[in-house]
Parts: structure tokens; C-alpha cells; sequence
């Protein structure tokens, strides 16, 4: 989920606005144009692990929704030979307060290592090599694990 913001950033600046019976009423303002959505799907891999593919994009425009042929901000670029990805969210003082990483890892020991480098030093320790891949997402982007629900198969439930 990325915000579509006319100053080209993604993180719309809230403030608070007046509202009655002691409600709190945030606005983000007139940067704020709408949000896009975006789907990866992803698969097995042929020999392990699996494989993470661009599916589709919609960006919301003052209620209108329109279909893109790429997303705003493109992720999952890892090299051809990883086969492992794990999110990772590094939370500081709340929930709302992280940062979410990508990465990614030909063998599940060295996703293991990279994990455990990452959660000990985040400032320094997220690189990618030739076997591993690390990136950030950037903040304002939120990145969801989803899947299928089985009772409604156009629904989509928050991965486990």
C-alpha cells in the first residue's frame, strides 16, 4: 500500500482538525491526492523455495480506481537465485513506530544469519551480497503478507 502524494513523498503529513463530541478528526492535508495498491504473487520455486512476482497495481484517485502497468514504487527486485523471503518489522517505541525489511536468501541458513544480523544492527547490516538480499521498505509504504480466503476466494485474510 503506497500513498500517492503530490509532492512525490510517502508520508502524508496528518494533522488534527476540530471536530465535536471529543472525537479526533485527522486530515492529511492537500499534498494527500489518494493510494495505490499493489499485488506480488508469491509461488514455489522450480527447485526450492519460492519465487516473488509483480501481479497487478490499482491506484484510488479521489474515489476513482484506475489499473497500472507498474507499481509507484517497485519491491521484491531480488537477484534470480534467492529462493527464501522473509518480512521483517523492527518495532522501536509502538507498533506504529517501524520499519519494515525485505529479505531474502538462496539457503534458508543464510535468511536465518542475514535475520539475525539485521535485528542486531539495522543501520549496518541490511546489504545485499550475491547469495543474500536485503532492502528496506520505504517509510509511508506498508507491505502486508495476504492470502486467498478459502471460503471466498476473491477475499483476501492477513497471512499467518
Amino acid at each position: 500500500m503506497t500513498p500517492v502524494l503530490k509532492s512525490g513523498k510517502y508520508i502524508a503529513d496528518f494533522r488534527e482538525m476540530p471536530s465535536s463530541g471529543g472525537a479526533i478528526e485527522l486530515s492529511a492535508g492537500d499534498d494527500f491526492v489518494g493510494y495505490e495498491t499493489s499485488y506480488y504473487r508469491v509461488s514455489p520455486a522450480a527447485q526450492s523455495g519460492v519465487s516473488v512476482e509483480f501481479m497487478s497495481s490499482t491506484v484510488t484517485i479521489e474515489g476513482k480506481k484506475s489499473q497500472k502497468q507498474q507499481p509507484i514504487v517497485r519491491l521484491f527486485q531480488m537477484p534470480a537465485a534467492v529462493r527464501h523471503v522473509r518480512l521483517v518489522f523492527l518495532t522501536r517505541v509502538s507498533r506504529a513506530d517501524h520499519n519494515q525489511a525485505i529479505l531474502a536468501a538462496a539457503e534458508l541458513d543464510e535468511l536465518d544469519r542475514l535475520t539475525k544480523l539485521v535485528e542486531a544492527d539495522p543501520a549496518t547490516n541490511c546489504r545485499s551480497q550475491d547469495n543474500s538480499y536485503c532492502e528496506w521498505v520505504p517509510e509511508g509504504i506498508a507491505v502486508r503478507a495476504e492470502k486467498t480466503d478459502p471460503a471466498h476466494r476473491r477475499n483476501w485474510i492477513p497471512a499467518s
